[in-house]
Formats: C-alpha cells, structure tokens, sequence
C-alpha cells in the first residue's frame, strides 16, 4: 500500500498533523481559523500519503511491449554502452 521507505516519514507526519490538529482545538478561540488550521494540517498529511502511494499493479507481459517505470512514459530508446 505504501512504499516502505516511508513509514517512517508517514508517522512523523501523522503525529504532527496530530499535534496541529489538537493544539489549535485548544488553543485557537477564532472557529473559521481553528478549522482552517486544521484543514490544512489534514491536507498536508493526505498530500504525504499520496506521495508515498504504491499501488499494487498487474502488468500483462508482451514481447512487443516496453514498460515504463514508476508512472512516467518512455520518451526515447536508445542503446548505450
């Protein structure tokens, strides 16, 4: 679900977001930038996962096929040494 390099940076994020989140519920008397705040907090957090998606993939195998890595397209092919 998610690369593995990440977990580490998705948890730091998650606690921060956390924190954020609940400090200005405490914190904050103003209820439109309270929950902008917090909004932004979850935004931020969501955006974090999102990048270290890794979607699970069925690729079906062709000789005539190239696959592309990652999500990007192949551009050129070229032979080099």
């Amino acid at each position: 679900m998610f690369h593995k390099e990440g977990y580490k940076i998705i948890l730091y994020t998650f606690l921060i977001a956390t924190m954020i989140v609940l400090g200005a519920e405490y914190a904050i008397e103003n209820y439109w930038m309270k929950k902008l705040i917090q909004l932004t907090a979850i935004i931020l957090f969501v955006l974090v996962l999102q990048f270290f998606r890794n979607p699970k993939r069925e690729t079906v195998l062709n000789e005539n096929h190239i696959i592309s890595p990652v999500d990007g397209k192949v551009v050129v092919i070229e032979e080099i040494f």
